[in-house]
């Protein structure tokens, strides 16, 4: 059976649309659900150890006391996508979620989460219909990971599920005895955030349509792709084996690295980036059969909710992306990275690029409709093609801290977290996710699909990055 056949299998079985339905799905949705059906993609993570000012540890019946009425105020975390070919998919209201199988606590703390998250990332996502398209590992030490089909929402979503779960921690005054673990009765006129293309106009512009036609026509037009490194070809069969590696700078180092940026009309993401291509040029060249490659292709995920309306509680996908060639660094700066022989011209103008860029981005997603549902085809179709890109960075920004009142006696906080993302197969060769906590401070997790670059070559990415981001936040 051909993955084709296999993915439309999926979608039969899962196309059931017993239950209220809640709204139509948009084409990013199906894009993305038939992305995840493939097993091209595993599961969207974002992490937050919680802590309370006592030091008591989270109990389970408060945990479930505080997603219940998480789930009450966020419906899409009791829905499930109904898939249906081409662009007839719809999210479903369950009756009900179980928590005891949502939820699992394990007997391991920080220092396991690497090895934690990669064991989890093997896994397909589940599609049973009688669970919403999430889960939840808790552990001993307060870190709970968030776990969600790209389907539910976008990078951002995860943020915006630890902002909603803070709040509800916090409004928990009685504390509960006991907690069933079962989520029913839920409210009849919840309503989702609308899709993407119902908040914002996606029309792609007709010279975009005929850029793309004549590429596809004349692809030797396109000079730059055969001279730009992407890592290996895309694994086959594919994977959803990633490799995770997690960095920390504490509230100060964070604090620094901002203000060096927007010293230099840059922000943390251009400088993110820029210090990527650096390490990245310097390890491609470092290897003579790479001297051929003048550039890398880049993707940068940018969020477009100030254009949507979605507030930062928002569980949904309203994001689009900018991905462009970027020459590679004939020689790299280095090998020691400092503020002044930083090539901050670089990161400066990519700000201003991604500024210029953001507000006509949503049409990048218009282009979807010009696939007519058939999302499946052209993601089975890729797969024998090169690699996109290889790199992308996808920065969450600072966490939405949830809003407070003077004389408000806040026990419970946010410290650490952590974005991560698998998209083993499809994905750039090499992934750069930062997510500010609330404390201030800064997690970057740095992740590549098993076959999509050398471990060594990937190892020495992330050493050569954390040294050079900690010289630049001193």
């Amino acid at each position: 059976m051909t993955n084709t056949e296999k993915a439309l299998e999926k979608e039969d079985a899962g196309a059931s649309t017993s239950g209220r339905v809640l709204r139509k799905a948009g084409r990013l949705e199906h894009f993305f659900d038939a992305r995840s059906r493939l097993n091209l993609t595993g599961y969207v993570v974002v992490c937050a150890r919680y802590t309370h000012t006592s030091g008591t540890p989270l109990s389970r019946s408060i945990l479930f006391a505080a997603l219940e009425h998480t789930i009450r105020n966020n419906v899409v975390l009791a829905a499930r996508f109904a898939p249906a070919s081409p662009d007839a998919g719809v999210w479903v209201a369950l009756p009900r979620v179980d928590l005891n199988r949502v939820v699992t606590l394990v007997d391991k703390d920080r220092a396991d989460l690497p090895t934690l998250l990669e064991e989890f990332f093997a896994q397909p996502v589940d599609f049973s219909e009688d669970m919403p398209q999430w889960r939840l590992v808790v552990l001993r030490d307060g870190t709970m990971v968030f776990a969600y089909d790209h389907t539910v929402g976008d990078g951002q979503s995860g943020s915006a599920f630890h902002h909603n779960l803070l709040a509800s921690l916090r409004s928990v005054h009685d504390t509960p005895s006991e907690h069933s673990g079962i989520v029913s009765s839920l409210p009849q006129d919840a309503t989702l955030t609308p899709a993407l293309e119902d908040a914002i106009d996606t029309t792609a512009p007709f010279f975009m349509l005929a850029r793309m036609a004549v590429q596809s026509a004349f692809p030797f037009i396109d000079r730059k792709k055969g001279k730009a490194w992407s890592g290996h070809p895309l694994q086959q069969p594919v994977t959803l084996i990633t490799r995770v590696r997690l960095l920390e700078y504490t509230p100060d180092q964070a604090l620094n690295l901002r203000k060096v940026s927007r010293d230099h009309k840059a922000t943390l993401t251009s400088t993110v980036h820029t210090l990527a291509l650096i390490i990245l040029s310097r390890l491609i060249y470092a290897q003579p059969a790479n001297k051929k490659y003048k550039h890398i292709h880049t993707y940068i995920p940018m969020s477009i909710r100030r254009f949507t309306g979605a507030p930062p509680s928002a569980i949904c996908n309203h994001v689009s992306v900018h991905n462009t060639y970027h020459a590679l660094f004939r020689p790299a700066p280095g090998p020691t990275i400092s503020e002044e022989t930083f090539p901050w011209d670089r990161a400066a103008a990519l700000t201003a690029t991604l500024r210029r860029k953001l507000p006509k981005s949503p049409r990048e997603i218009g282009l979807f409709k010009y696939l007519s549902g058939k999302y499946t085809e052209y993601l089975v179709g890729r797969l024998s093609k090169p690699r996109t890109a290889g790199l992308e960075v996808s920065n969450l920004g600072a966490f939405p801290e949830p809003p407070t009142k003077e004389g408000d006696d806040i026990q419970w906080r946010i410290e650490e977290m952590f974005f991560v993302q698998a998209d083993a197969t499809l994905g750039a060769a090499v992934k750069v996710n930062p997510v500010g906590n609330a404390a201030g401070g800064l997690g970057i997790s740095i992740t590549w699909g098993e076959g999509a670059v050398d471990d060594e070559f990937a190892e020495e990415f992330v050493k050569a990055f954390d040294e050079g981001l900690r010289t630049l936040a001193q």
